[in-house]
């Protein structure tokens, strides 16, 4: 018979190796999400252009870059003129989507005077 004290070491143990499983197995996840990001932002399109026909869809960041970890996300850029539809768009990815996102909804003119300033030509796809 095992006494508390060592019951208590055998299931904290036994978590720990559970939860250790587990956290490898979501980083293996997450991993696969980012080296198949444009698979994901293709997805993220598709429930875009459900809401605005005309949006342009564009991935950026770490994954572009070739630099990400299994803390990054995927970066994805909206620029669309329906900006007033901008919840329904965020919900809808976020309902939808599994693959860690993070999504950025613009006007074309500020995509072209703010987010051009800052993202590098090579570092940014049209989806």
């Amino acid at each position: 018979m095992y006494s508390k004290k060592e019951r208590l070491r055998i299931y904290i143990d036994l978590s720990w190796r559970c939860l250790s499983l587990l956290s490898r197995e979501y980083e293996r996840e997450l991993l696969n999400y980012l080296k198949n990001y444009m698979e994901v932002a293709r997805e993220v399109k598709g429930i875009l252009k459900a809401i605005d026909p005309q949006v342009k869809v564009y991935v950026f960041g770490s994954v572009v870059k070739g630099k990400f970890t299994a803390a990054s996300d995927i970066d994805i850029l909206a620029v669309t003129e329906a900006i007033e539809r901008k919840k329904e768009m965020i919900v809808e990815v976020y309902k939808k989507i599994k693959a860690p996102v993070e999504l950025h909804i613009t006007s074309p003119n500020k995509f072209e005077t703010w987010y051009m300033k800052f993202i590098n030509a090579n570092e940014i796809i049209e989806v």
